[in-house]
């Protein structure tokens, strides 16, 4: 189970990974990937489980014929992977991160807004010791990004970006390639500093996210259901989360 909390206008604001049960704090708890629902309004979460307990050629051996080819494919197209965790991860990894992203958003079409919330929660949890930050590379231009979610025995997929949509020099098919090589390695690396277990952030069935579900499949992990779901505890939390949602409510034309 992972913890990382912070203070906003002195209300403890917690996020909990993983956890088997309720937290007996006050605070606004907000429970991601719980084993049971917790909270209120619970909502399921599926995503995939791969096992790093396993041998690397084992790992290996789960995914498809053609996830397998592009993955012994990559190094030989001169794709070369990097790995940062917690305080290795530097304030301009973030900055230079978060600009990434952005563009990977504009290039879809999509105004990303974002991005000073992400970079406030990358700093709190590389502080934490709790993130990862992987990237695929041919020389010294960066094609993918992935960052990632650590507690003591489980890594969780938050994001995934690259530059395929906007950069010409590179093939699209080696791009693919590089994101299929880094996703190993990462799975890789993380068995050598004693994970056990990747979770793929998320396996959804809806039109918008079934090609990235099929995607994660190709590697071969094991479905598996969490829940999400925010607990308020103590007067002072209960009054800021009422305020704060009729707030959001007020924000976005439903008040």
């Amino acid at each position: 189970m992972l913890i990382v909390s912070k203070k906003n206008k002195n209300i403890p604001i917690i996020d909990c990974w993983y956890a088997q049960h309720a937290l007996g704090m006050d605070g606004v708890i907000r429970y991601q990937e719980a084993e049971k629902p917790i909270g209120a309004q619970p909502q399921r979460f599926d995503t995939l489980l791969s096992d790093l307990t396993e041998d690397e050629e084992t790992i290996l051996s789960h995914y498809t014929k053609n996830c397998r080819y592009e993955v012994r494919r990559a190094p030989k197209e001169g794709v070369s992977c990097s790995m940062k965790c917690g305080k290795e991860i530097t304030e301009q990894d973030i900055l230079v991160f978060t600009d990434f992203f952005e563009q990977f958003w504009a290039s879809k079409g999509i105004s990303y807004h974002e991005k000073e919330k992400c970079r406030a929660m990358m700093r709190q949890y590389a502080g934490a010791g709790a993130m990862a930050l992987t990237m695929a590379f041919i020389g010294d231009k960066l094609l993918v990004y992935h960052t990632y979610i650590l507690d003591e025995k489980r890594v969780r997929l938050y994001q995934s970006a690259s530059q395929f949509r906007t950069d010409e020099s590179i093939t699209t098919k080696v791009i693919g390639f590089a994101n299929r090589y880094l996703h190993y390695e990462d799975m890789l690396f993380f068995k050598r500093i004693g994970k056990e277990q990747y979770d793929w952030g998320g396996a959804g069935r809806t039109e918008d996210v079934e090609s990235i579900t099929k995607f994660k499949e190709s590697f071969g992990g094991t479905p598996c259901v969490f829940y999400n779901g925010t607990q308020v505890r103590g007067a002072m939390p209960r009054l800021y989360h009422a305020v704060t949602g009729l707030i959001g409510r007020l924000t976005d034309g439903r008040g």
